[in-house]
Formats: structure tokens, C-alpha cells, sequence
């Protein structure tokens, strides 16, 4: 705006024209000294009379004279501290409109305002040149540290890199975005072979739980519903309409020993109700894990009944399940060792689950 403002008023000062003096005017000119009209004279000895409007117009000077010819004698090249100062303006316009190139922008930004500083103080002598100057590196700065923090790598143990990787990673969800949901975190539990993690209508639903490790069976009334393995979640049923002042439905107990990470499930809702990706992250995560497990539990419940005996759940050291070998054909232990092979392929040849009818123990 302000060089159009420039050229608005070189464009009016061109073009105003001062009007000679006529025969009727009633302004006088200034007296010529004798020289000047011995000047006059020699000059205008010899040419044409002409008139004294054309001749105020040619000698007036016009508006592109004002501005391609007011500096007919240019000054030498700028230091070199002026030139790289201007080299590192132009790659800052060239950042791109990312996080890096922000960071980016705000570095060159900074090392140019410092070398035009340099260059008014150490060449130019001008003091507020290199308070402005210092002024934009100060700010330019503080906006780099900034972005500079936001974008720094940000690493999790194995096991929560691999949870990152396997369900929250696919959906969008950035580093730090995870990083808030482990805030969260109550802790990572250890289970020993035959420990339970939930008894059934005693432990309150006041958690989320996702297995790290290991493999977890879920249980009703000493029958076997389904497998959890590394992934998935223990209570996703619970997540939804269930409060934290209910108790589990049903019994969890480890097959082997396990890791779980447990979320404090109101903390956990109250963190993620202010952002609307993260709600529809884990509704969907979650309700896909409730789709796998009912499914799961309508294959086993349409195959058989399996059952788990109380001496168990005491803590014994006995076989997860107690079968019999009889030609009856597939039973609740068939199908829960399909569910074993589907994850481990090695779980037949291991020997954990015999494909046998399940029998309870005398």
C-alpha cells in the first residue's frame, strides 16, 4: 500500500502543470537579473518563437523520468552479511505449510533478522535497524522452540510401540494423541499361569484392560466362552452402557503368563469425551472387539459346553482343561484350540489343548 501511495503521488506531481504567464494575467513574473536575460537571450538567439505552454510542458519533468532516472549513479553491492540475510528470507518463504517446514521457516527467519542485525550494527551504524532486527529474532525464536518441542520424536516401550503399531497407528492417530490416552494408565499387571484377573459377580467394572502378553480365558459359570489373546481387550463388552459400580459377568483367568495393561476407565472417558477422533477411535476399536468375541462365543456355544472346575480357580497347579479322549467328535476343547491355532500355530503341536470332548474332573 505504501508504494502505491508513492506512485499516486508522483503520478499527481507529473502531471500538474504550472500555467505560463499570459498577456491578461494578473500575477507578474519575477524580474530577470542582466544576466539572466543575457542567458536568455543567447539561448533563444536563432530558434522559432514558440509557445509558452508547449515549452513549460517538454521542460517539465514526467512521472516514469521521476522514477527510472532519479538514481542515475547507483551505490556498490550491500555487504556480504546483507546478502545471506536475504538468502536465508527467501528459503523461509520456501518452507512448506507442514509442521517441519513451520520449523524450518521460524530457523531461517531467525538466522536472517540476526545477520541483517549484524550487518546495520557492523557495517551500517544503524541503531534501530538492529533493535528491530533484534526484536524479530527474539520473537521468531520462541516461536521455533516451540514448534521445535511439539514435533519431537516420541517413543514408547516395545510392548505399548507394538499396541501403537497394531490398532491405534492404521486408524490416524498420532504419537502424541496416544501418548494422552497412556496418561491414563493405571498400570501393566503381571499374571501367573491360573491367576484370575476377574471373578465373576465379584470384581467391579472400573478399568479397561488390553493384553500385552499371554492368553486369558473368559469363563460363566465354569463354562468357557472364548480366548483372549495379545491385542485384545478383556472388558470391551463392559465399556459400553456398563457402570463402574457393576461387577463382571464372567470369570477371567490366565492360560499362561500374561501381561495386561489397565486403563482407569473413567479417567480414561473423561480424557478423550474433549476430543471427538479419539471417542470415535475407540468406539470403534472397542466395538470391533465386542464383534470378535460374541462371535467367538456363539461358534463355542453352538459346538458345546466347556466347563472349568472350581479347583482351578483355587489355584492347583493342573492342566487349564481336563479332557477325555473318546471318538464322540469335536467338542468346547476343538474349538477353543482353533481359536489357539488361529493366533499360535504351535499350540497343537505344544500339546495346550487336546482336540477332545472336555469332561469334568471326578
Amino acid at each position: 500500500m505504501l508504494l502505491f501511495g508513492v506512485l499516486a503521488l508522483g503520478m499527481i506531481s507529473g502531471l500538474n502543470v504550472t500555467e505560463a504567464p499570459g498577456a491578461g494575467g494578473s500575477s507578474a513574473a519575477p524580474p530577470l537579473s542582466p544576466s539572466s536575460e543575457m542567458h536568455l537571450l543567447e539561448a533563444t538567439r536563432g530558434a522559432p518563437p514558440a509557445d509558452p505552454v508547449n515549452v513549460t510542458l517538454q521542460d517539465r519533468a514526467s512521472m516514469w523520468d521521476l522514477y527510472l532516472h532519479h538514481c542515475p549513479h547507483w551505490k556498490p553491492i550491500n555487504h556480504v552479511f546483507f546478502q545471506a540475510a536475504n538468502v536465508c528470507f527467501l528459503v523461509s518463504f520456501l518452507a512448506p505449510h507442514t509442521q517441519t517446514g513451520l520449523v524450518f521457516l521460524r530457523a531461517a527467519l531467525v538466522l536472517g533478522c540476526a545477520l541483517s542485525a549484524l550487518w546495520a550494527w557492523s557495517i551500517q551504524c544503524y541503531m534501530d535497524a538492529v533493535v528491530w532486527n533484534a526484536v524479530f529474532v527474539l520473537i521468531n525464536f520462541v516461536y521455533f522452540a516451540v514448534h521445535f518441542y511439539l514435533i519431537r520424536p516420541i517413543k514408547f516401550h516395545k510392548d505399548l510401540e507394538d499396541v501403537y503399531t497394531a490398532l491405534f497407528k492404521p486408524l490416524r492417530v498420532s504419537r502424541r494423541q496416544f501418548r494422552r490416552v497412556l496418561l491414563c494408565m493405571r498400570s501393566v499387571r503381571h499374571l501367573k499361569c491360573h491367576e484370575l484377573y476377574a471373578h465373576e459377580k465379584v470384581t467391579k467394572v472400573d478399568s479397561l484392560s488390553l493384553v500385552l502378553s499371554g492368553k486369558l480365558v473368559v469363563s460363566q459359570n465354569q463354562r468357557a466362552l472364548h480366548i483372549v489373546f495379545p491385542h485384545h481387550f478383556l472388558d470391551s463388552p463392559e465399556w459400553f452402557g456398563v457402570s463402574t459400580d457393576d461387577f463382571f459377568q464372567v470369570s477371567i483367568m490366565a492360560m499362561e503368563e500374561s501381561r495386561v495393561l489397565v486403563w482407569h476407565r473413567d479417567k480414561l472417558k473423561l480424557s478423550i469425551m474433549s476430543d471427538a477422533f479419539l471417542q470415535s477411535v475407540f468406539d470403534h476399536v472397542l466395538g470391533r472387539d465386542v464383534v470378535h468375541k460374541l462371535m467367538q462365543v456363539s461358534e463355542t456355544m453352538a459346538v458345546s459346553n466347556g466347563h472349568l472346575p472350581n479347583s482351578y480357580e483355587e489355584g492347583e497347579d493342573k492342566p487349564m482343561l481336563v479332557v477325555k479322549k473318546s471318538g464322540d467328535g469335536p467338542g468346547i476343547t476343538a474349538l477353543l484350540n482353533r481359536q489357539l491355532q488361529a493366533t499360535d500355530p504351535n499350540a497343537w503341536r505344544l500339546g495346550r489343548i487336546e482336540e477332545t470332548d472336555y469332561e469334568t474332573p471326578v
